[in-house]
């Protein structure tokens, strides 16, 4: 937790209703401080509170203590969708969990499907024996909608439409959400961009809401006879992309690849296997290029910061910060875990160990999400295929002076779901509270 740490008047606000018991859903566009509200009411709220994420990636970017929305309720990814409610068994540890437990809070709740959605209502009520919604928990839903939205199969988009109506489902078309009331608090003070300018054309963009202007002044960035910083960070759509580079980058360096092994113990694992917070099979050079993949307890660095490898030892690595070129800092294990409340406190299910570092040339925009990086090159010679794509490469950065483009852009290359945009539309005439 961040001692320093002061809440806005928009989350003291949330942290009040949450007091009272009321389930809240807390929307703010990238670096209005989301994260670090989490992190404040994990170790704040009075009572046991679970913290889930829909995947590996985001549940590290809030901290210690949260684990992936599968992990907490024990069902497995399924080829069809979690319509089959009875088909998924209530485990005992998931059961124990439930019980015990006073808050859930849900980051990243975009990404989460609306039939994942419902089943955890329906194990929440089967855990707690209560027939009230989530069997009585008090909910804090955390997300930006503009942001990455659920993965859903091709082939799924009937089984969607038949059930929620829409064959690209969101969070709340959930059934267990219709005739719901929750409080609704949103974030507006910038904490990431540095510039009123910069923070209306990412809203823009988060809209939809975009015109020649816009467009002009983002391509103003593109890569002409002014090369970026060398230790940019290239944000892709691409996983192969970002995966070459990397290589190429790390392969032209001189010397010999260093290894460091991370180590996993109870049930920590990943549900995509590149989910872990650093590379269980981390390779660095020194020389190399590197993220940090965690916040540290004492303000040094936050996920995402960017550095230069400078010296290799057995168990840690000397690494200058990009943005304090005189500071070099000692890195050594960072240790994650996997909590779940149990009838006393806290159970620890799983630890991962390794050093909270990784390559730093290139990463793709679902691994940036969450990250506040000091440059990037936006990778776009390809195009964007998804919506929110290019809104969460460009909110990586603080400044519009901080992107690269590696092509012009495009007004197609904004990609918006209007459903989202209809969403937001309810929730701004909103005045405290919205029924769903």
């Amino acid at each position: 937790m961040n001692k320093h740490f002061k809440m806005t008047e928009e989350q003291e606000r949330a942290y009040a209703e949450l007091l009272m018991g009321r389930s809240v859903l807390l929307v703010g566009a990238a670096g209005t401080g989301k994260s670090e509200f989490i992190r404040h009411v994990r170790f704040t709220l009075p009572g046991r509170i679970a913290v889930v994420a829909p995947t590996g990636m985001a549940s590290m970017n809030v901290g210690t203590g949260a684990v992936t929305i599968h992990s907490l309720f024990q069902v497995p990814p399924v080829k069809d969708g979690y319509f089959d409610f009875d088909h998924f068994t209530l485990r005992k540890r998931t059961e124990r969990a439930l019980k015990n437990v006073d808050y859930l809070v849900i980051d990243e709740i975009s990404m989460v499907r609306p039939d994942l959605f419902d089943l955890m209502e329906s194990l929440a009520r089967r855990a707690r024996k209560r027939d009230d919604f989530f069997g009585g928990i008090c909910l804090l839903l955390v997300g930006d909608f503009h942001q990455l939205p659920p993965i859903v199969r091709r082939e799924e988009g009937e089984f969607f439409l038949t059930r929620y109506g829409s064959e690209n489902p969101h969070f709340f078309d959930a059934k267990c959400l219709r005739g719901q009331t929750l409080s609704v608090v949103q974030l507006t003070k910038m904490f990431r961009q540095q510039s009123v300018e910069f923070w209306d054309i990412l809203t823009k963009i988060g809209e939809g809401k975009i015109d020649r202007g816009i467009i002009e002044k983002l391509n103003s960035r593109v890569i002409g006879s002014d090369p970026p910083p060398k230790e940019a960070l290239v944000v892709t759509p691409y996983r192969e992309s970002a995966e070459r580079k990397n290589r190429e980058e790390l392969e032209a360096l001189p010397g010999a690849i260093h290894c460091y092994v991370g180590k996993k113990t109870g049930t920590f694992e990943a549900i995509n296997g590149d989910d872990l917070p650093s590379p269980e099979v981390l390779e660095l050079k020194e020389g190399a290029s590197i993220i940090f993949t965690c916040n540290a307890t004492g303000n040094e660095w936050v996920n995402g910061t960017g550095g230069k490898v400078i010296r290799l030892h057995k168990d840690s690595v000397d690494v200058m910060l990009r943005s304090q070129q005189n500071r070099i800092l000692s890195v050594g294990v960072h240790e994650w875990s996997h909590l779940i409340p149990d009838s006393k406190e806290y159970a620890t299910t799983g630890t991962y160990r390794q050093i909270p570092l990784r390559l730093g040339y290139a990463l793709t925009v679902h691994k940036t999400q969450g990250k506040t990086c000091d440059s990037i090159v936006v990778q776009n010679d390809r195009r964007f295929f998804a919506c929110g794509q290019l809104y969460v490469a460009l909110s990586r950065a603080r400044t519009l002076e901080s992107i690269y483009l590696t092509a012009p852009l495009r007004p197609s290359d904004v990609k918006v779901d209007s459903r989202v945009v209809e969403f937001h539309e309810k929730l701004a005439g909103s005045s405290s509270k919205i029924s769903l």
